[in-house]
């Protein structure tokens, strides 16, 4: 029998009671129908997770009992950051749920050329929602720490703050591949770009910074697509997938 998982944002400890927030105790209660007794995995995002139980069926403030602590470690060795050009918010929204579940374990929104036109006004709300899917997603697939999500920032921005030995953008006009990387890197960030791609001058200021263009195969991905296959290839590669 799969247990649920369920983050809580706050220190956790053996013997004591938490109480979940009105989010989540809706969720455990109203849509997965869960009952006084049922066992429960909470983790916090620190790393390790605990064994719990449901105390009662409040669907506005659940109690949740913490029992032992097991120290799970399900992070990827390699450490894959992604710079993914903002896309429509169904697009977005998928490719950040997709690299959560891979092992990304830090992501850049990116305000390119092309990116979808997002007000100001509008950002704060998107980013919200991103850190939810990122916890949700975090949920499903067994990861104990969440991906470090920042502030959606310029191209030139994203480019300095993300610092990483290798660093990647997919061109599918470039003349290298991934086989042409002959060290196996620990560190690897990743710009991909939204829909219509990365214009010639974002690519050639990605390249004074230090990216290597990358083609990836023959066909044309869509944006929502890109970003997790190839984080899907690097974490085959050089990662703990395969």
């Amino acid at each position: 029998m799969r247990i649920t998982r369920i983050y809580y944002a706050g220190d956790i400890n053996p013997g004591k009671t938490i109480t979940l927030s009105p989010n989540a105790s809706n969720h455990l209660i109203r849509v997965l129908r869960c009952r006084q007794g049922t066992p429960l995995t909470v983790f916090n995002g620190g790393g390790g997770e605990y064994a719990a139980v449901l105390l009662d069926q409040n669907p506005r403030a659940v109690s949740v009992g913490i029992n032992e602590y097991t120290g799970a470690n399900r992070e990827s060795p390699l450490q894959l950051v992604l710079l993914q050009g903002i896309s429509r918010s169904d697009h977005m929204d998928s490719t950040i749920q997709k690299v959560t579940e891979l092992g990304t374990s830090a992501i850049y929104p990116v305000i390119c050329e092309r990116s979808h036109s997002v007000g100001q006004d509008r950002i704060r709300r998107k980013h919200d929602r991103w850190q939810q899917i990122i916890i949700s997603a975090c949920e499903q697939s067994g990861r104990n720490r969440l991906p470090q999500l920042h502030e959606p920032v310029s191209l030139d921005a994203a480019i300095i703050r993300a610092a990483s030995p290798s660093r990647l953008v997919l061109d599918p006009t470039a003349a290298d591949s991934i086989r042409t990387i002959s060290q196996q890197p620990r560190q690897v960030a990743v710009l991909c770009g939204p829909e219509g791609g990365l214009t010639q001058q974002e690519i050639e200021t990605a390249c004074r910074a230090g990216f290597t263009r990358i083609s990836f195969g023959p066909r044309i991905l869509r944006t929502e697509t890109a970003g997790p296959a190839f984080i899907s290839v690097l974490q085959a590669l050089w990662g703990d997938m395969g």
